[in-house]
């Protein structure tokens, strides 16, 4: 059966928390990889290889995968009608300069920026998907250019934040499932901001849930990841605060972005119809424009 919907990022935005909250419901088939990247990368693959990918039974009436490279890749959009012009759209959005980053975040966690000097500065000049990344109008037009905006939901992470419960409903009912389910991770928050001390024994840690899961052992690796001890040996003994280790970002740099990125957030309120974002970046920029009238 055709995958019926997708989450398309934007990268750093919450799709963890949207991934865990439609994996465990009765009427969701859903890669548990979260991220197949198939319509980004892997298209070449053909049709017969995504849908083995998310699987599920024939029974449930959603079907689908989250894969945050989706939302900046040209090429995506138009792949994916061809291969479902009724397909769901999920994006999910939050301030585009504190995506940036949680972008370098990411990035330093993962290996691909190091050294001694790692401050986020440092991170944009080498990087220029920090930004590229957060232009999010710029990207949503090629959805809608495609797309109908009834086929499109956009979720901001400051709302989850505030009333996952709400955000919860919102996404059930667009995929036209059942919008009481409670997810067991509904109030959960992912902490992505880490680096690991020993790499082999994370790694170690991650293989075995992965065993235990693909077993049928889902709710035993979640009461072992919850155990004390467990808890205790990977966060305290295992891991670092990123933000321990990077410094937060300048004023100067906040200013800067917040400069380069205006239009393209002046933009998305119109492709949105909406009157205001739920952003600090964006209420600045307000704050600002008013000033400039009063000189």
């Amino acid at each position: 059966m055709k995958i019926n919907f997708i989450g398309v990022g934007a990268q750093k935005c919450a799709s963890t928390w949207v991934h865990r909250v439609l994996s465990d419901h009765p009427e969701v088939a859903i890669y548990q990889g979260k991220e197949s990247d198939f319509f980004s990368t892997y298209y070449g693959r053909g049709y017969q290889w995504y849908e083995k990918q998310v699987g599920g039974a024939s029974t449930v009436s959603a079907r689908g995968e989250i894969s945050p490279s989706y939302f900046a890749d040209s090429d995506t959009p138009n792949r994916v009608f061809l291969y479902n012009s009724a397909m769901r759209i999920v994006l999910l959005l939050r301030d585009p300069i504190e995506r940036a980053y949680s972008n370098h975040l990411h990035v330093v966690r993962q290996g691909y920026f190091a050294g001694q000097k790692l401050c986020f500065e440092d991170g944009l000049v080498n990087n220029p998907m920090y930004v590229e990344q957060s232009r999010y109008a710029k990207h949503l037009a090629r959805w809608f250019d495609i797309f109908p905006e009834n086929q499109v939901l956009v979720i901001f992470q400051e709302d989850i934040r505030d009333n996952p419960q709400i955000q919860a409903r919102n996404l059930y009912r667009f995929l036209g499932i059942d919008v009481n389910h409670q997810s067991w991770f509904l109030e959960k928050k992912v902490n992505e901001s880490i680096i690991v001390k020993n790499a082999k024994l994370d790694l170690f840690l991650k293989q075995l849930g992965k065993i235990g899961r693909h077993v049928g052992g889902k709710k035993i690796v979640e009461a072992v990841k919850n155990n004390d001890l467990i808890r205790n040996l990977r966060r305290n003994h295992n891991q670092i605060e990123l933000r321990q280790v990077v410094p937060p970002m300048r004023e100067d740099t906040r200013k800067y972005l917040q400069d380069i990125l205006a239009n393209d957030m002046n933009e998305l309120l119109c492709q949105l119809n909406l009157e205001n974002l739920p952003w600090r970046s964006w209420l600045t920029l307000q704050g600002r424009s008013s000033e400039d009238q009063l000189q």
